[in-house]
């Protein structure tokens, strides 16, 4: 089976473009339904009949209904049965696109954690762990009582690493006073040799170029031959990541824990290695290994695959000019559902509507400060999505034609604040949506939290993604879970793309958006292209960063 697949994959990736942006076009798209569900296959033939979609371009799926599908579903059930699909209708080489509608499941849980693939790797780091604290404990040991019988230091199983390393370095500092001392050149070689191997296997090659870089700061050696040796060492540095990197990609198991184990080691010693350790037990724990549907859709034609968190979306337009891009084929996934069979429908015939004349209204957005930031922000930082806003308004207001109000009150928008609304994009209320908006028919928007797609449906919720779909919005997007801030796309992205009328919403959000494998959804018409009848931007005059982001 595993062969088939793979050589399927080979087949899609040898005959699929380089690029799979821009232009998209209707016979590129397949729709999911659920095989058993009357509404979602009413949705389906509905939107393949309004898009002029070939009606062999919808795969009807058996699956356990529900939001949540299981991880083993669908790895043994669902996935081989789309791939199938794609196979016998010949749509390798042609789909772009995948479009989910009601009732395909939300999300697709993690891996379970009583698991022998989980639990054996947990049980393979604890192992690990404590054999490499038994060689820190014997180095240790070895310097500071090196004529006494070996004592022990009688450290318990979970002692944090920084114990460790303040004791190590106590005892090395107190062995470097000593050696400065000896009045014999030979005793202190002796010795600078050997505390030179121990701090090598305490910290690996990168205390290696620290050790050389305060030899030369410090004025011994010489310089030629000390500069040569750091060179030496950091390509050796760089070339050891580079083969973590590589096994990072591959699926978690503990074949590739050993692996990756033996190059951190090189790296970073046993200090290090233990570090390393300890991240894996700690996201073990957490287990984020479950993902969106549609999110873990986009990588259907990738082969195994970590499932921790994230992978990038190799569609950003960061990936222009990636060999990533041909070598991950990904597919764009939107998503036709809403709160009632009817609105859901309408997402479909809005768009075709508001397409032919042109989206019309004004642009909200609702920051959180007014202070100016300058210099650089971490990547999903608040800062970061605050500037996002800032530079949105800033572009929309200098070069489209766009009616703009930006607020950076603390305060969020209030009913009656937000007439003749037609894009938006604003925080934070967690699942708690504020009727600030007149949607204008057609309307994109999206509010920064972190549970505004944890359902499309349930009468109870107020979550944004679902509140603003019965209100009017046309196309929205949020997480089906916690997703951290750095998934969400950007605005000064998303919107400068939608409002360019050079990229339908779906071709928008791929451009932008950071990861596959995670919790994000876009919903909407795919091929919804809002500004298409009245593109916002010219090129002349447009900053380098939008340029690069339109080309």
């Amino acid at each position: 089976m595993r062969s088939r697949h793979l050589g399927f994959l080979l087949l899609y990736q040898l005959a699929s473009p380089m690029s799979a942006m821009a232009d998209l076009q209707p016979n590129e798209i397949g729709i999911l339904a659920m095989r058993h569900s009357d509404e979602s296959r009413r949705v389906a033939e509905h939107y393949a009949e309004a898009r002029e979609i070939p009606a062999s371009q919808i795969c009807y799926l058996e699956a356990t209904p529900g939001p949540t599908l299981g991880r083993g579903e669908w790895e043994r059930s669902v996935r081989p049965a789309i791939r199938r699909w794609i196979g016998e209708q010949d749509l390798q080489s042609k789909l772009k696109c995948l479009v989910t509608v009601w009732g395909v499941p939300l999300r697709i849980g993690g891996v379970d954690e009583s698991s022998p693939q989980v639990t054996g790797r947990v049980n393979y780091l604890i192992g690990e762990r404590q054999a490499r604290l038994g060689r820190l404990e014997a180095l240790i040991d070895e310097f500071d009582s090196p004529t006494q019988a070996k004592r022990g230091l009688d450290w318990p199983a979970d002692v944090k690493i920084d114990v460790v390393r303040q004791k190590l370095e106590q005892v090395m500092n107190a062995v470097r006073r000593k050696s400065a001392k000896a009045g014999n050149a030979a005793v202190r070689r002796e010795a600078d040799a050997a505390m030179g191997n121990a701090v090598a296997a305490a910290g690996g090659l990168a205390s290696v170029v620290e050790a050389l870089t305060r030899q030369g700061k410090a004025g011994r050696g010489a310089d030629a031959d000390r500069g040569g040796s750091i060179e030496t060492v950091k390509a050796r540095l760089a070339g050891l990541q580079e083969g973590k990197a590589a096994l990072e990609q591959l699926p978690e198991t503990v074949e590739r824990d050993q692996q990756i184990l033996a190059i951190v080691e090189r790296m970073a010693g046993l200090l290090g290695s233990i570090q390393w350790i300890d991240t894996q037990l700690e996201l073990l724990s957490k287990n984020e290994t479950a993902a969106s549907f549609d999110s873990e859709l986009s990588l259907l034609y990738w082969p195994n695959y970590p499932l921790l968190r994230w992978q990038p979306n190799v569609l950003h337009y960061g990936y222009d000019d990636s060999y990533q891009r041909w070598l991950r084929t990904t597919l764009m996934v939107s998503r036709l559902e809403a709160p009632t069979i009817e609105l859901t429908l309408g997402l479909i015939d809005k768009a075709i509507e508001v397409e032919r004349r042109g989206l019309s209204g004004k642009v909200y957005l609702d920051a959180r400060s007014s202070a100016k930031r300058t210099g650089e922000t971490k990547r999903g930082a608040y800062a970061e999505y605050d500037r996002s806003l800032a530079n949105l308004a800033g572009v929309l207001q200098s070069h489209s034609s766009l009616e703009v109000r930006i607020d950076k009150k603390q305060e969020l928008f209030q009913a009656g604040d937000c007439p003749d609304a037609a894009l938006y994009c604003g925080w934070y209320s967690l699942r708690k949506y504020v009727d600030a908006f007149d949607w204008n028919a057609g309307a994109v928007g999206y509010h920064i939290a972190s549970a505004e797609a944890t359902t499309l449906r349930d009468s109870k919720s107020n979550a944004w993604c679902k509140r603003m779909l019965e209100d009017g919005v046309c196309a929205t997007l949020g997480p089906t879970f916690e997703p951290y801030l750095a998934a969400f796309p950007k605005p000064e992205e998303f919107f400068v793309l939608i409002a360019s009328g050079r990229y339908t919403l779906v071709e928008s959000y791929y451009r932008c958006k950071p990861f596959n494998s995670w919790a994000m959804v876009l919903v909407g018409d795919p091929l919804y292209n809002p500004y298409r009848a009245q593109p916002q931007f010219e090129d002349g005059g447009l900053p380098a960063s939008v340029r690069q982001l339109l080309e």
